[in-house]
């Protein structure tokens, strides 16, 4: 017995966060105090007493400008690629720097 899966089986995206604009831009003023960690299988990541783990938003203000040097790859590789599941994925590389030491 063989099974084969279709686009239509691909379940549907998550919902927009609360505190993700319409445009995919962030509202930091929304933004929740604190995020889960996800481990390289995907899954939730535990602490040894079961808890899971988070890491703290404080401070944290996400850049929405497109032209933006933290978010602009310009310089750097681009291609994008359809992965098993028909997905699209881009890939970017950069030339990786060093902050000035003082």
């Amino acid at each position: 017995m063989s099974a084969s899966a279709t686009a239509t089986s691909t379940p549907a995206p998550p919902p927009r966060p609360a505190w993700v604009n319409s445009d995919g831009t962030v509202n930091n003023d929304k933004l929740p105090d604190s995020f889960p960690v996800m481990g390289a299988d995907g899954k939730p990541l535990k602490d040894a007493k079961g808890q899971q783990v988070t890491v703290s938003s404080d401070g944290l203000q996400l850049d929405n400008n497109p032209d933006s040097p933290r978010r602009s790859a310009e310089d750097g590789e681009r291609r994008t690629e359809r992965d098993d599941n028909g997905n699209t994925v881009e890939h970017t590389e950069i030339e990786p720097t060093a902050p000035a030491t003082n």
